[in-house]
């Protein structure tokens, strides 16, 4: 079991990861609002909106620090059990390099924040692409890039050696699977 983050209540860090349109804000939000506690967003669309797509290295640095100051706010003000977190640093190294604008090697302090997300997390959860794709141009890619970076998100959890747990089906049937891996992992 992964130990992870824990708020001044005891409260844990709970991420959602995985390609654009798979749901992971829906069901992170859902799952916030469900269990009365805390919902971190993902930092990275805000900042991707205001600068147009056009990002370089220090922006992707700067989204997994923002990410990670939210990540921290959310758990010393939550009160239930866990913060649901909409992606981490992982994902933006990782969509930074598929743009190409994190170049290899990657600056340090994205590798650390993307390093520290191995033990940050009580457990990752990975929003399968079995939901329709939903275009949102000039933000999103298409349907064929989600399927290529879900490949990658897999990988790369894996290559990491972290736990994780594919959610397939309707937001109700993933936050189902949810609330019975964290029950399973409180055991």
């Amino acid at each position: 079991m992964e130990a992870g983050m824990e708020g001044r209540h005891g409260s844990k860090l709970v991420v959602f990861v995985g390609a654009e349109s798979t749901g992971k804000s829906t069901l992170a939000l859902h799952l916030a609002r469900q269990c009365g506690t805390a919902f971190v967003p993902e930092i990275g669309r805000f900042i991707w909106e205001d600068k147009r797509g056009q990002l370089d290295a220090a922006d992707y640095v700067e989204i997994a620090e923002r990410h990670r100051d939210a990540e921290d706010a959310a758990l010393a003000q939550a009160q239930g059990p866990y913060v649901f977190v909409d992606t981490n640093a992982l994902t933006t190294l990782l969509l930074g390099r598929c743009f190409g604008q994190v170049p290899d090697p990657a600056p340090p302090a994205l590798l650390r924040h993307a390093i520290d997300c191995r033990t940050r997390y009580l457990h990752h959860f990975v929003c399968a692409d079995d939901i329709p794709y939903e275009e949102e141009p000039g933000v999103r890619e298409h349907a064929d890039w989600r399927t290529r970076i879900q490949k990658l998100v897999l990988k790369d959890l894996d290559a990491r050696g972290i736990a994780f747990t594919v959610l397939t089906g309707t937001v109700e049937q993933r936050a189902a699977r949810v609330m019975q891996v964290l029950e399973d992992l409180a055991a």
